[in-house]
């Protein structure tokens, strides 16, 4: 078996997963676009496969090879289906519209098996390569078209769309340009200096397209990635670091020392030194790249202390909330920061105690006090208006500009709630895990002091 073979059969099954994965996830939004996509990939690759282990020498190679075209013509309008399903456009569109983009595809069909599209196939031992005839130049060019224009398309709704369709939409472009990418330079860019020996690699990267799709649609939080690949090198030089450590201390040990390590003492002895001190190396080192600012997650998990720290201080309260907005701030880029307390004589009123002010809501009335009630982790305007989970709460949140709603609670009882303007801009899942975290340090700082002045 060939490393193109194995390649090929890798993304195949891990496109068989994610259709799976995807039929069983009922929750998922745009299930049946996505399935559909991931379908016509999967039926793709399961031709070239079958193509390559049971028609690689017969006589049927030719029509296998214009039979595995036949999925192509469909996933670009696949993709269109599912763009229109992402921007909340399917009912929009009018029926005709939707017959006109399917119904080229369907009208090519016959021809992908004339001689006008592939005339002949060469086998070679990483593949074959196929005679392109005028129709196939056509059909690319209609896959491409109704490619652009999808992408087009989205790229006008983003600004109009939710936030987490908007964080979509980008996982999308990325995917696209990553496969986009490989096709372009394995397939085309190469074959035409005469590299034909990756042409396989092109074609394979479309698992990269569907891994991506399927993980953006499936979740409704994301990592801000850029924080999460430093943290990754951060780890990644902290280890080899390690590493290096220890190999200069046995080159030491064995230049200069002139220990022998051909002796199983002293290599049981040199083994037991790296795994009792290599923890404590590796955090040293670790400490190390943090305090010279190399770890961007430090600077939440030293907020969450910092958080912790002004809560127990015992301050007045508008001195703690000054101090607690401003470490929040260090976190969010907010715009506007609000905490409403329920009064001592009614618990159902909440005042406003920061910045103070004279405005107050009252549990009978506020939908967002009703829903926090109910929901002591927090109401996330993008994730209610996107899960349409309340859908007159989002469009109540969005109209008063809240973004983020963090209820403080004291044995089960609300208590009050903190309100941050964020200016529309998506709360990564860092983010998010700050505030729950800081939400603990609240409820019981907030209850006792609450409690101590009743």
């Amino acid at each position: 078996m060939t490393l193109a073979n194995l390649i090929l059969i890798c993304a195949w099954l891990i496109n068989l997963i994610l259709i799976v994965f995807v039929a069983f996830n009922k929750q998922q939004k745009h299930r049946l676009p996505v399935l559909l996509l991931i379908v016509l990939v999967t039926l793709w690759q399961s031709i070239e496969l079958f193509n390559v282990f049971f028609l690689r020498f017969s006589d049927h190679l030719l029509l296998g090879a214009r039979f595995g075209l036949l999925p192509n013509l469909f996933i670009a309008p696949a993709f269109l289906w599912l763009v229109f399903s992402l921007c909340d456009r399917c009912q929009i569109v009018k029926q005709y519209t939707k017959v006109l983009v399917w119904l080229p595809a369907v009208v090519m069909m016959p021809f992908l098996f004339s001689n006008y599209n592939i005339s002949s196939v060469t086998v070679t031992e990483q593949g074959f390569i196929f005679q392109q005839e005028v129709l196939y130049f056509y059909f690319l060019a209609y896959f491409l078209a109704v490619i652009i224009f999808a992408l087009v398309y989205l790229a006008r709704m983003r600004k109009k769309v939710n936030l987490i369709v908007r964080k979509q939409i980008v996982y999308i472009f990325f995917g696209t340009a990553l496969t986009a990418s490989f096709a372009l330079l394995f397939s085309v860019i190469l074959p035409l200096f005469g590299l034909r020996d990756w042409f396989y690699l092109g074609i394979d990267s479309a698992v990269f397209f569907t891994l991506i799709l399927v993980y953006a649609l499936a979740r409704h939080r994301f990592w801000n990635l850029k924080q999460l690949f430093l943290k990754i090198a951060l780890d990644l030089i902290a280890f080899f670091s390690t590493l290096f450590v220890f190999y200069f201390l046995f080159l030491l040990l064995l230049r200069f020392v002139k220990i022998d390590f051909m002796i199983l003492s002293n290599q049981l002895a040199f083994v037991l030194l790296i795994g009792f001190s290599s923890p404590l190396v590796y955090q040293v080192i670790y400490k190390l790249l943090n305090y010279f600012g190399f770890n961007p997650q430090q600077k939440i998990e030293l907020s969450v202390e910092e958080v912790a720290d002004v809560l127990r201080s015992g301050a007045d309260l508008n001195i703690l909330f000054s101090r607690l907005a401003k470490v929040v701030g260090q976190v969010i880029d907010y715009q506007d920061l609000f905490v409403y307390l329920a009064k001592h004589n009614n618990s159902e009123v909440f005042h406003q105690a920061y910045p103070v002010g004279e405005r107050t809501l009252e549990l009978n009335s506020s939908q967002l006090l009703q829903f926090l009630s109910q929901h002591p982790e927090g109401a996330n305007q993008a994730e209610i208006e996107y899960l349409q989970t309340d859908h007159y709460l989002a469009e109540a949140m969005q109209k008063q500009n809240i973004d983020f709603a963090l209820p403080i609670f004291y044995k089960q009882q609300l208590l009050g709630l903190v309100m941050i303007d964020a200016r529309q801009k998506f709360l990564s899942a860092q983010q998010l895990q700050f505030l729950t975290k800081i939400k603990d340090y609240l409820d019981i700082a907030i209850g006792n002091f609450l409690l101590a002045n009743k």
